[in-house]
């Protein structure tokens, strides 16, 4: 009997709200080479991601690939968040997001759609820390998006 190598298609969400800053914080974390991929075949550019000749629009490919693929709702109303930037961790690639003017956060309904097209078993985790109350939920391509109250 032989097994062969299986491929995990996982991100990791993590979204803090800061009350006495009034924002939400948000720290994704994906594989370099699964972002780089889907990145590439929506673009049709070589985005050589953590090397020298990483492609000057890779930011903005980026934030805007994550303004499509991924929308919150906050206490029933979509919120625009700011791209802060990306950082690389071994053979990860993390990207932070943030939302301002959040007083309180009653309910948080959040789709996460990122990596759907590009791969059928991407599951997408999310950890929530909210009003010191802390809920993990799984996305999958057949479920996107879910609302949790606080």
């Amino acid at each position: 009997m032989s097994f062969g190598v299986h491929k995990h298609y996982i991100s990791l969400t993590k979204v803090d709200f800061i009350k006495e800053k009034e924002v939400v914080q948000v720290t994704m974390k994906f594989f370099i080479d699964d972002i780089e991929s889907a990145l590439e075949n929506r673009h049709g550019e070589d985005l050589q991601l953590t090397t020298k000749d990483e492609h000057p629009s890779t930011d903005q490919f980026i934030e805007r690939y994550i303004k499509q693929k991924f929308k919150v709702w906050i206490n029933e109303q979509e919120k625009e968040f700011s791209y802060i930037g990306k950082e690389y961790e071994n053979d990860s690639v993390l990207f932070y997001l943030e939302f301002e003017n959040i007083s309180g956060i009653e309910s948080i309904e959040v789709q996460n759609a990122m990596l759907f097209e590009a791969f059928e078993e991407q599951q997408n985790y999310l950890k929530f820390n909210v009003n010191d109350i802390r809920k993990t939920i799984i996305l999958v391509k057949a479920n996107p998006k879910e609302r949790l109250n606080f």
